[in-house]
């Protein structure tokens, strides 16, 4: 996959920090979770970032939850998982489709798109569960792709390890920047485009090269 050069990034990435609400059910595990994350730097909000978690017929097999941290000191690659991906019952799949459907919006592509019936579904992937990138702002001189980039990978290395999709709008999926921006994020971390409205990342199988690069790139500011 080819990357396009990264603009020269003006803001010192190393103030960043990420305070997380992580909003789950008490008694079933089936149900959506929500992770808002609150990006600072200093005491000033800079920028925000909501992903929505979907389980596959129950819980990863390790999950890390987190209330904040420093963007930048926690620099690691998705891990990936070799086990194959068993499908036990398409009533797994149809209770995914009615949750994501059920909150509307983007999770309501998802839903029809990668979940739908006449569609693959997961089946085409190899990750059973979906993270949903679903709203993402950030505020000069941080609005870049680099760094909306890490964001987005140091909140699924917590939220989504080692077997999920990473699901992201195309600019066409939403009128606001935030929704460019995380397309632009996606793309870097080497997200295909599935459809016109969705690119998506297989984490499973994911080796973590857009990672890397993004994490390079933002680096590459503190040096300098």
């Amino acid at each position: 996959m080819t990357v396009q050069p990264t603009p020269p990034l003006a803001g010192d990435p190393s103030v960043l920090r990420l305070r997380v609400e992580y909003t789950a059910a008490l008694l079933n595990s089936t149900e959506l979770d929500t992770w808002q994350v609150q990006i600072q730097a200093g005491d000033t909000c800079v920028g925000s970032l909501r992903a929505v978690r979907g389980l596959y017929g129950g819980p990863p097999e390790r999950t890390d939850t987190w209330d904040e941290c420093y963007l930048i000191p926690g620099v690691r690659r998705v891990a990936s998982d070799e086990q194959e991906v068993s499908f036990e019952g398409d009533e797994h799949l149809a209770g995914l489709r009615a949750r994501f459907g059920a909150r509307g919006g983007l999770c309501a592509v998802v839903a029809e798109q990668l979940l739908g019936p006449a569609e693959v579904g997961l089946r085409e992937w190899g990750s059973r569960h979906v993270l949903v990138f679903e709203q993402l702002t950030l505020s000069a001189p941080f609005n870049d792709r680099a760094t909306a980039a890490c964001v987005i990978s140091s909140v699924a290395r917590r939220a989504a390890d080692g077997d999920f999709l990473l699901v992201f709008p195309a600019r066409t999926a939403g009128p606001d920047t935030g929704t460019a921006l995380l397309e632009a994020a996606g793309r870097m971390l080497w997200a295909e485009q599935h459809s016109e409205d969705l690119y998506c990342l297989d984490t499973k199988f994911d080796q973590g090269e857009g990672h890397a690069d993004a994490w390079e790139s933002l680096l590459s500011r503190v040096r300098h």
